[in-house]
């Protein structure tokens, strides 16, 4: 069993390439599949671009870039999984360097 909370920001799980995304407003969204594995730069829903690096053991950090290559947002997955949602777009970042999205 699992709990998401929201501590200030948006949260996101990887739960065996299930992916679920609890907004600050309550809001759940889950999706399966689609995951690519860093590090890397990969092309994800929503025209987003993440450039996914490994900073430590069981640490990655994913800039989410923008068509202009701007870094719109930063996920940081710290022995626990990331998630947020970009404009309607629900991205997670696995502690294990896994990243996916769904719009």
């Amino acid at each position: 069993m699992t709990t998401l909370e929201t501590k200030g920001h948006d949260a996101g799980l990887d739960a065996n390439d299930m992916f679920v995304v609890l907004t600050l407003g309550g809001q759940v969204h889950s999706w399966m599949g689609g995951g690519h594995q860093g590090p890397g730069t990969f092309k994800l829903a929503g025209g987003w671009t993440a450039k996914v690096t490994k900073i430590g053991d069981l640490r990655y950090r994913a800039q989410i870039l923008g068509n202009d290559g701007a870094v719109y947002g930063t996920l940081e997955a710290n022995q626990h999984d990331a998630g947020l949602d970009a404009n309607g777009v629900d991205i997670v970042l696995s502690s294990g360097g896994v990243i996916s999205a769904h719009q």
